[in-house]
């Protein structure tokens, strides 16, 4: 089978998805190479009485925690990965640039 070297930008807001996508990597006996990426903070201000009492506001942030993977896999693989991670999961699959030799 021939193996594609791709680049799983993988986004979540629940940090425990990424335990689960590690030992999804290791079920499928594949190596991954993880970077970790900055995370990504959303703020929120609501007020709670429009008229008066303005002082009185809700705040809310929304933190999506992203990972990146280089993973060495055939389509077939990518396939079974895609349709075993959890859903509230972000996946941008795209096709590394990198020469066809092993990561690892």
């Amino acid at each position: 089978m021939n193996k594609i070297t791709y680049q799983l930008k993988i986004s979540t807001s629940n940090t425990s998805n990424f335990s689960i996508i590690k030992d999804l990597f290791s079920s499928l006996n594949l190596k991954a190479k993880t970077i970790s990426l900055p995370k990504k903070k959303k703020r929120f201000v609501l007020i709670k009485s429009p008229h008066v009492n303005k002082k009185s506001k809700e705040h809310f942030q929304i933190i999506r925690h992203r990972r990146l993977y280089h993973v060495d896999l055939s389509k077939k693989c990518l396939k079974d990965f895609l349709l075993k991670i959890p859903n509230d999961v972000e996946v941008l699959v795209l096709k590394s640039s990198r020469a066809k030799n092993s990561l690892f």
